[in-house]
């Protein structure tokens, strides 16, 4: 065989044998969406003897390794200088960078900051807040390309496998269109949350929880994001037939979804 020949195979066969290289990085968060893969137990560690992880404090408390990342996923808000400094390095490592549940891609919970008063909100940890920092709480694609959504708050370990395995192949998934309400076991009841005339985003948000909170008696706040084609402003202009506006965004605010509305 040629020697050229014999090169281009020793190149090709390298290729198709390494590993993808994944990060699984923390910005401020309480590391949910981490917990819900280790929750996976042995499914996690098999689909880990297909990659090579990189970075996941969560497993082990080292620096990120050197080298370009295939694909990072990032939890979590970047509050911090040190986050956002983190999340723009991490991007420019990374082919595909993944927000990884709700706080990385909506703000979530902490976001609940921005519609209060910043001042009040901090003083309920801080008791002197000379020198403490209290920036807006802002979503992961206000500083950095993100090319998908794990949606969720927190993230389901099935949505993770099933997107994961696509990701490392350097594809982009799709995820299905559809509302909440396909899955609850209370539509078209009368113990429907919007039949009984109490706020719920069944009808506008993105399905893939199997209505857990419905499940539960508690009405749907969105926290996995609204579809992308729903109406969401004429949704909710027939919310407030029956709930007043304050009940309405105290809703969106739990999850952060308030500032996509426009309400």
């Amino acid at each position: 065989m040629p020697l050229f020949l014999f090169l281009k195979f020793l190149y090709n066969y390298k290729m198709a044998t390494k590993k993808t290289r994944i990060a699984i990085i923390s910005l401020t968060s309480c590391e949910g969406c981490q917990f819900v893969l280790l929750d996976l137990g042995k499914r996690f560690f098999d689909f880990l003897k297909k990659v090579e992880l990189v970075d996941m404090e969560l497993i082990e408390d080292e620096p990120v390794k050197k080298g370009k990342i295939d694909v990072a996923f990032v939890e979590g808000n970047p509050i911090t200088e040190e986050d956002v400094k983190s999340l723009k390095e991490i991007r420019k490592k990374s082919k595909l960078l993944v927000a990884l549940g709700n706080c990385a891609a909506l703000g979530g919970i902490p976001e609940i900051k921005n519609y209060q008063e910043k001042e009040k909100t901090i003083r309920y940890i801080y008791k002197r807040l000379k020198n403490i920092a209290n920036p807006e709480i802002k979503e992961i694609d206000n500083f950095v390309k993100v090319d998908f959504v794990i949606p969720g708050c927190p993230i389901t370990g099935e949505e993770f496998l099933k997107y994961a395995e696509v990701l490392i192949k350097g594809k982009i998934p799709e995820i299905p269109q559809k509302p909440v309400c396909s899955e609850c076991p209370l539509k078209a009841t009368p113990q429907c949350f919007l039949v009984k005339k109490e706020v719920c985003f069944g009808p506008v948000t993105l399905s893939g929880c199997d209505a857990v909170c419905p499940k539960n008696g508690r009405a749907c706040f969105a926290c996995r994001g609204f579809l992308k084609k729903a109406n969401v402003k004429i949704f909710i202009d027939g919310l407030k037939k029956f709930s007043s506006k304050d009940d309405i965004d105290d809703a969106l605010e739990i999850f952060g979804l308030r500032d996509t509305t426009g309400s």
